[in-house]
């Protein structure tokens, strides 16, 4: 048998991963990236307005498939911001490819949050937790806690700042489109599960640990 803290670990695991994927299916964090991910392949292959209107195809898609599900519009308003960025850096470069420099800054730009947050012994994720909490930072003054929320807040720093990295290598190596189109999207579900996750299983990790009075 399984000592009961190993099985409470695995437990912990499959219920932050379970908790992460359905956060991403109800936001539809994936759905917001499709518009400018067609852009880009199409407008590479067959210029800026081809690109351009496939794009615009692709948000009413969107669109349509969350009036009917009777879904969250806000996935439809992020594709429409992320396809007019894109464009417009196209547009402004003559190079669809450059529109992706922004997913390297964004994630450069959270992986950094999140690392001066660990400078400041202010582990992000556990902010957020306690602001979703609506209470104090309780987890400081327990280390098991606080060991969890700097794991959490760690690794998402890292995995951010690698698949920026990723993308950043294959750009400045002047790789075909297709390239970056195939880092974007074979980094970019699985390391924001990854993010998702050890978020989850640090908040649920506080929780189980807790005193009964807390």
């Amino acid at each position: 048998m399984k000592p009961a803290g190993a099985t409470a670990r695995e437990d912990t695991t499959r219920q932050a991963v379970r908790s992460a994927w359905q956060s991403i299916r109800r936001s539809g964090a994936v759905a917001p990236e499709l518009p400018a991910i067609v852009f880009v392949a199409a407008a590479s292959g067959t210029g800026f307005w081809w690109g351009l209107g496939t794009g615009v195809l692709t948000v009413a898609v969107v669109l349509a498939s969350r009036i009917r599900r009777r879904l969250s519009m806000r996935p439809v308003i992020g594709g429409t911001v992320g396809l007019a960025v894109a464009a417009i850096i196209a547009h402004q470069t003559g190079s669809a490819a450059d529109s992706l420099l922004t997913d390297i800054v964004v994630d450069l730009s959270i992986a950094a949050v999140l690392a001066v947050s660990l400078a400041v012994r202010r582990p992000l994720v556990g902010v957020l937790w306690s602001v979703a909490r609506r209470e104090p930072l309780l987890w400081r003054t327990d280390p098991s806690a606080r060991r969890a929320y700097i794991l959490a807040t760690a690794l998402g720093s890292t995995a951010l700042a690698l698949r920026a990295l990723a993308l950043a290598v294959v750009y400045l190596n002047d790789e075909p489109v297709a390239w970056l189109l195939t880092v974007k999207i074979a980094l970019g579900l699985p390391v924001t599960l990854v993010v998702l996750a050890a978020a989850y299983a640090a908040g649920l990790h506080d929780e189980h640990h807790r005193e009964p009075s807390a």
